[in-house]
């Protein structure tokens, strides 16, 4: 109980320097703070919630929300996660980052609100707070939460420094101009390349010798580093959060479209071994499930013309993966990209072997015919 006697002592201090009377302070304040703890350290949204949530970011329907339970616990980890992580650094005694706050600048930002006036509506909430009004870095805070949560991109209002993550920018204005911004067509590198079969994420891991990351943020899609010992390619994985924003009208035209598209030519859904070499992260990472089963892609679909937002970074790995070549005996097995190649060397190889042997008959039988030369 010392954090309610902690509490209870700045509320008096607090009151006698505002000259507010309030009645039951200590009880509002104590319940506050006792929730901001609970949600905290128990954050685990029940499928009720879920399915709200789903219905009011995305619009989805009840009947198709019912599917929450099993193809949207990914995203929901990833929500509980960044919620964590937020409330961290909210204020403990009036946290901004509620459920409420992130659902209703989700609408303004839906409506097309720029970053200001969604930070003065939260504002206009703080000053009725008899409390006194919260430093402005919450309000940045819980905004960059909303849009990490409603379109899963690293979002931050001033650029933290080191991270993991590539990160949005979005300092003023409204949020369609940072995504305009971000995500543009890509068609700087005019290398003609193949888009073959044999090109998907598992290859790339196993022959390339190129770890795979799977990533919560669309920025990093497809997102190459060679810049430590083993390279690394990041893969958002997400598919059903993609679906949900097939009609999406916040981000560039044909962009979610186009990074289905790339889930479906790195992750065959008709390839059984991709499939099982998939499920195998899966059962280590807990992924989602729909990301194998964004469909096939055809010829005239795997060309890299076909490709404007994400057509320079599959030229970059398509380039990487075709320079490759296997230095174990296990890259050297998974590699089937020159069959024509190896099978000549492994005729080469059969006929020198049936060449020495011949030899090494033909040896054999002539020293033992000198042997008996001698002999007689």
């Amino acid at each position: 109980m010392q954090y309610k006697k902690a509490i209870h002592s700045i509320t008096r201090q607090h009151l006698k320097q505002s000259a507010i009377r309030i009645s039951r302070p200590f009880k509002s304040l104590d319940t506050l703070y006792g929730r901001a703890i609970h949600e905290l350290e128990h954050l685990s949204l029940p499928l009720a919630s879920r399915r709200a949530i789903v219905s009011q970011f995305w619009g989805v329907e009840s009947a198709q929300s019912q599917k929450v339970e099993s193809e949207g616990d990914p995203y929901f980890s990833y929500f509980e996660r960044q919620c964590r992580d937020a409330r961290q650094l909210d204020d403990a005694v009036r946290p901004v980052c509620t459920q409420h706050n992130i659902c209703d600048i989700v609408e303004q930002l839906k409506t097309g609100e720029t970053r200001e006036n969604i930070r003065e509506k939260l504002l206009q909430k703080a000053t009725d707070d008899p409390f006194g009004v919260l430093n402005t870095r919450f309000f940045d805070l819980a905004i960059d939460l909303a849009v990490r949560l409603w379109l899963m991109v690293h979002a931050e209002y001033v650029y933290r420094g080191v991270t993991s993550q590539t990160s949005i920018t979005w300092q003023s204005g409204t949020l369609n101009e940072a995504l305009y911004g971000r995500f543009r067509h890509e068609l700087i590198l005019t290398d003609q390349i193949k888009l073959e079969r044999v090109f998907n994420a598992m290859n790339i891991e196993r022959i390339a010798d190129v770890r795979i990351q799977w990533t919560p943020n669309l920025v990093d899609h497809l997102r190459f580093i060679e810049d430590g010992k083993t390279a690394v390619l990041n893969i958002f994985y997400h598919a059903t959060f993609l679906k949900y924003h097939t009609d999406s009208k916040i981000y560039p035209p044909g962009l979610i479209e186009e990074t289905r598209r790339t889930l479906a030519l790195l992750l065959p859904q008709h390839d059984n071994a991709c499939k099982k070499w998939f499920r195998s992260h899966h059962s280590k990472l807990r992924l989602d499930p729909a990301a194998i089963n964004c469909g096939h892609l055809k010829l005239e679909e795997r060309q890299i013309t076909r490709f404007k937002y994400w057509h320079d970074r599959l030229v970059v790995i398509k380039q990487f993966f075709d320079e490759s070549e296997p230095r174990t005996i296990k890259q050297w097995w998974y590699d089937n990209r020159k069959r024509v190649q190896w099978f000549w060397v492994a005729i080469v190889l059969v006929i020198c072997t049936i060449l020495f042997g011949i030899i090494q008959c033909l040896r054999g039988g002539g020293r033992s015919g000198k042997r008996i030369i001698l002999k007689r």
